[in-house]
């Protein structure tokens, strides 16, 4: 099971989190990356819709990790904190 970005809904930052819909064979989902998630995947420290856009792939990739192992949140939500990236990367996935 993968999770794909939704191309009738952008991406887009609200509240210092990000927000990416995204959409699997049988359900929506939205994906919050949080700030902390958002600053952490790369150096230096941003937070900005440039660096979500530029790390969808990985937060996608993430979401899909926790969704798989049963760790999505309730009302198809999804949850990234940067804990969960670094245990995606942990698993020997890569960017």
């Amino acid at each position: 099971m993968a999770l794909h970005l939704r191309p009738d809904l952008p991406p887009f930052i609200q509240d210092e989190n990000g927000h990416i819909p995204m959409t699997d064979a049988t359900a929506n989902w939205l994906v919050i990356v949080t700030r902390e998630a958002l600053e952490g995947v790369a150096s230096p420290a941003d937070s900005s819709q440039d660096r979500l856009l530029s790390y969808i792939d990985t937060f996608g990739k993430v979401a899909t990790f926790k969704l798989e192992h049963g760790r999505a949140g309730k009302e198809q939500t999804i949850w990234v904190q940067m804990e969960d990236v670094t245990e995606w990367r942990r698993t020997g996935s890569v960017l």
